[in-house]
């Protein structure tokens, strides 16, 4: 009797097992079974299912099972030639979707796929011949000359481009994906740009201190962008004035460098001033920096190494996801007793295209980038603060770009004393 119920014990664990193995691969079952009446057409549907919503794996799978059954049924191949891709496999695509344009040259969705391969891959030349057989197939095609064009553009010739662009939108000026690019296009050859801040912190227990600034950048091939900045500050009854230059070169792909150099009167600025961050981008959408700041307050030296001198090190963790991005940047200044420290975090919310969003910064200690505490060295060592920011920027016009902010601090003036700080600012730029 006992014999029995064990190998009743044992069938029934193995008919579980089984039951529960084979109800978590129902669409594998359903494409390897030998007598398998499951049209191609809702296999290749529930393969579409599975690549748009995170399963490419699974997707390959099926559409694998399908060329199995039927190796002329193209757009299986095509679909698993996108798979790859979109997990950035381009070798792979590339050997289904080449395969594909042997079976039947210039089949349409497979040149497509090639193209995008390319335009993902960076490699602008090969887009560009693969949008010119499709073009020999498909004349005048709306997305393959949009495509084109995108890839003349990305390869750094924007006039053909836009002959392309103009082609598409002669007949369909509703095409939206041509209509943005052109935008770009224009607004990338727009490589000056005019901006003009203003602000002012008012506080508890002094008069307001204001600041203005002008600026002019410009784009350049060498340096990348080169802006030219005169600062105005007034405080305490003192106006001061100081010139600086921004310059963000690029290094290396995926590597770009921030330069900062700056000369004043000494009146509410440090008399010279040097800033230098290399930037590094990292995959899944990271960006890291490393840098240093340096401010001298001896208006007779250029440069100074005694105690007129602050250097601060920084740097930034930063990460792009959807159309948010978060930001992390702590500030270390080395003292004759201890080090300073402080740190600041930015979410930033875009909204349309990288000109228009909306910033959140909060932050405890002093940031030493912030000009209104540049101006006397004991405060970068000593005084505490916590402070919260927002920071709007929008574009008003294809030429225009309005930011405005408002913030609140309560600022450590001295040890046991505080003091509540609220700041507004507006500013406008203009590309031309």
């Amino acid at each position: 009797m006992l014999i029995v119920r064990n190998f009743t014990f044992k069938v029934g664990l193995f008919f579980l097992v089984g039951v529960f193995f084979f109800s978590k691969v129902p669409v594998l079952a359903q494409v390897s079974s030998a007598g398998d009446t499951t049209s191609l057409t809702s296999l290749l549907v529930k393969a579409r299912q599975f690549a748009y919503n995170d399963g490419k794996p699974t997707a390959r799978t099926i559409c694998r099972q399908i060329l199995l059954r039927d190796s002329t049924y193209l757009d299986a191949a095509v679909l698993m030639g996108r798979t790859y891709a979109w997990d950035s496999k381009y070798d792979s695509a590339r050997i289904v979707l080449n395969k594909v344009i042997r079976q039947s040259a210039g089949y349409y969705d497979a040149v497509d796929a090639l193209i995008d391969v390319e335009l993902f891959s960076d490699n602008y030349l090969k887009a560009i011949e693969y949008a010119d057989i499709g073009l020999s197939y498909h004349p005048n095609d709306d997305t393959f000359l949009y495509k084109k064009a995108k890839a003349i553009n990305n390869s750094g010739d924007s006039r053909r481009a836009i002959i392309l662009l103009n082609q598409v939108l002669a007949k369909d000026p509703s095409n939206k994906p041509a209509v943005d690019l052109l935008l770009i296009i224009r607004k990338g050859q727009m490589i000056n740009k005019l901006t003009v801040n203003y602000w002012i912190y008012t506080y508890s227990d002094i008069d307001p201190w204001s600041f203005a600034s002008v600026a002019i950048g410009r784009k350049t091939s060498a340096f990348g962008s080169v802006i030219f900045r005169y600062n105005y500050a007034r405080r305490f009854g003192n106006d001061g004035h100081q010139f600086e230059i921004d310059a963000y070169p690029t290094i290396a792909k995926g590597v770009y460098m921030y330069f900062n150099a700056g000369i004043s009167d000494k009146v509410n600025f440090p008399f010279s001033r040097l800033s230098v961050e290399p930037y590094f981008k990292l995959p899944a959408s990271f960006e890291l920096s490393l840098g240093m700041r340096y401010l001298n307050f001896d208006n007779k030296r250029f440069v100074a190494f005694d105690s007129n001198k602050v250097v601060i090190f920084t740097g930034t963790i930063g990460k792009y996801l959807g159309n948010y991005w978060f930001s992390v940047r702590p500030y270390l200044t080395p003292g004759k007793d201890a080090w300073s420290e402080s740190v600041s975090l930015t979410v930033r919310r875009y909204f349309g295209d990288a000109d228009s969003y909306l910033s959140l910064i909060i932050g405890t200690g002093m940031s030493p980038d912030e000009q209104q505490y540049a101006y006397d060295p004991t405060t970068l060592y000593y005084l505490k603060s916590n402070k919260l920011n927002l920071e709007y920027q929008q574009k008003i016009a294809s030429r225009f770009f309005l930011n405005c902010g408002t913030g609140f601090a309560r600022e450590q003036v001295r040890e046991g004393t505080t003091r509540d700080r609220y700041s507004f600012d507006i500013g406008v730029s203009y590309l031309f």
